[in-house]
């Protein structure tokens, strides 16, 4: 996380100001909002479990906060950072990761004292303590806690983690664009998040289980055994003909629970379907030519990135990009040529690269050579 804020700080020529390292006040990107939420719930949570010397419980709440920050917050707000115009979004987003970082040393400098202090120096205002064991132990920031949000964007990391597992046990490249995810007990404003991390074009998040699958029940005998006795035909009966299930009801007296209850879906035709709790996400697997063309054009992307990375090229230099696409090839991925340079930084994209040079890459069913010229 350090390495992606000062690269792009560096990049950039950020200035952070001569004084202490501060939260924006009401930032407007919803991402900001959430992080500051969740860094304010992690110094809540580790103050409370260290005034009651639980220093495991404190020591292991680190890891979620970390994964918060960079599997979420830093991946989803990349595209901020990536702008070339310093406007205020972008200098919110530096300001608030600094802001989580330096929170995250203060945090963390009893339990790992040497790489806190590293970081916190490199971050730190022209007018805080030196080190990071000079500073005062935070406190969770009165009125930064939006626990609403925190409770969408949970909602939201399930639905992304059920579309992954998927896209896994189906063979759907995340490269490859589907046309649409279809949710079950998530209603969100924050669509954007969902379709861009999975890769899809459009979210139904009014659907129906019904319409997904079709749902079947019967007795968990392990857990009714205990309570049922004489009774457990009679309930076994009452769960096998349920249509829905919406919570715990009565039957013979004998009070019928989730953990009572094992739920069997199978996809309607068309999708692929997984759940978790009360959500439940479909994906439509079927394919158009467009789709699977901007998919070999995510593919030819993903390869130039690599090739980037393997000539060590600085994040913000400007590349020629020469491919040996055939004439069918080059049309097929012509309406997503303006994305492959943006994407690559490519001033030029050309299907002029001689035979037999480059690099030799598939792309989802047709092998074509590329090159990355400075």
């Amino acid at each position: 996380a350090l390495s992606f804020f000062t690269t792009y700080a560096n990049v950039d020529g950020y200035d952070p100001g001569a004084g202490e390292v501060t939260a924006p006040a009401n930032p407007a990107n919803v991402l900001d909002r959430w992080i500051l939420s969740s860094a304010s719930q992690m110094v809540e949570e580790i103050r409370y479990e260290m005034d009651n010397y639980n220093l495991q419980k404190a020591a292991t709440r680190f890891s979620r906060f970390i994964d918060d920050l960079t599997n979420w917050y830093i991946r989803r707000s990349r595209r901020r950072f990536w702008k070339s115009q310093n406007d205020g979004d972008k200098l919110h987003a530096y300001r608030t990761l600094r802001y989580v970082l330096v929170q995250l040393c203060k945090v963390a400098a009893p339990f790992t004292p040497f790489i806190a202090e590293e970081i916190y120096r490199n971050l730190k205002g022209a007018s805080d303590p030196e080190s990071v064991h000079l500073c005062d132990f935070p406190v969770a920031r009165a009125g930064a806690r939006d626990r609403a949000l925190e409770h969408e964007m949970a909602a939201i990391q399930t639905v992304v983690k059920l579309g992954r597992q998927l896209r896994v046990e189906n063979d759907l490249k995340v490269r490859q664009p589907l046309s649409q995810i279809h949710v079950c007990g998530v209603k969100t404003a924050l669509a954007d998040l969902i379709l861009d991390e999975l890769n899809i074009k459009t979210l139904d998040d009014g659907a129906d289980e019904a319409v997904l699958c079709n749902v079947s029940y019967k007795a968990n005998f392990k857990t009714l055994g205990r309570k049922c006795g004489p009774k457990m035909k009679a309930v076994a009966a009452a769960i096998a003909g349920l249509t829905r299930f919406d919570g715990p009801f009565t039957v013979e007296g004998v009070e019928v629970t989730a953990d009572d209850v094992i739920v069997t879906r199978a996809p309607k035709e068309g999708l692929v379907v997984a759940s978790e709790g009360a959500i439940v996400v479909g994906l439509e697997t079927a394919l158009t030519p467009e789709l699977i063309a901007e998919g070999r054009a995510r593919e030819l992307v993903s390869h130039v990135q690599a090739k980037r990375k393997e000539m060590d090229l600085d994040v913000s230099c400007r590349i020629a990009l020469r491919t040996s696409l055939s004439a069918e090839q080059a049309a097929e991925l012509a309406p997503f040529a303006a994305y492959i340079q943006a994407e690559t930084l490519a001033v030029s994209f050309n299907a002029d690269l001689p035979a037999e040079t480059g690099d030799a890459v598939d792309l989802n069913g047709y092998t074509v050579r590329f090159a990355v010229e400075v």
